[in-house]
């Protein structure tokens, strides 16, 4: 990243603020592919920040000062979340609690006190004050994520960057798979493309 761009500086912000927090959050989304230097078609302009339903009030009071609403459970089409919405350094911030994704007979829950965070990734952003470490999610789960989004303009991407290292994010892609109700055809359409780029990288 560059130094000083508005996503860092939000994200240096959101950081300091959280700091010494007992709740477990990570950051997801376009920042978070773009903190990892996923080759994304555009600059993000927002930010996603992942909690437990049980950590969310924590993380939320201490960002009130920033909110543009307030918290609300929402339950649209194939998502369940708790949302709220905050404005940090002039770029728009959604707080999301208790993810849940329902695509196709398979349901993914977006566990970030015992799994995403424990197998997140920690990277550097800078701004005025100094450098500061964001943890982001693994990259399994915006492979799964998108999948069953059907994001196909993510999903190659984030297969490629996979594939580049990709024993560093297999423990937590079989944590995924194994604690979820993924279909059997899903699985399948997972490991294939992941076969697939695989034998692509050998050649």
């Amino acid at each position: 990243m560059n130094h000083h761009t508005p996503i860092e500086n939000a994200l240096a912000a959101i950081v300091r603020a959280l700091a010494g927090v007992e709740a477990a959050w990570v950051l997801g989304g376009s920042s978070g592919l773009l903190l990892r230097g996923v080759p994304l078609p555009a600059m993000p302009n927002d930010i996603d920040l992942y909690v437990d339903d049980d950590d969310y009030d924590q993380i939320y009071e201490i960002l009130k000062p920033f909110a543009t609403d307030a918290k609300l459970l929402s339950e649209c089409g194939n998502y369940r979340s708790v949302l709220s919405h905050f404005i940090v350094e002039g770029i728009s911030v959604e707080l999301v609690g208790g993810f849940i994704v329902r695509a196709d007979g398979s349901r993914y829950i977006t566990e970030v006190r015992t799994l995403l965070n424990p197998h997140s990734e920690s990277f550097a952003v800078k701004d005025a004050e100094g450098v500061w470490d964001v943890r982001v999610v693994p990259l399994a789960h915006e492979l799964w994520f998108n999948l069953l989004r059907r994001r196909e303009d993510r999903i190659a991407m984030i297969i490629d960057h996979y594939m580049k290292d990709e024993t560093r994010h297999e423990e937590a892609r079989r944590l995924i798979e194994k604690r979820n109700v993924l279909t059997v055809e899903a699985r399948k359409q997972m490991h294939q493309r992941l076969a697939y780029r695989q034998a692509g990288a050998v050649k």
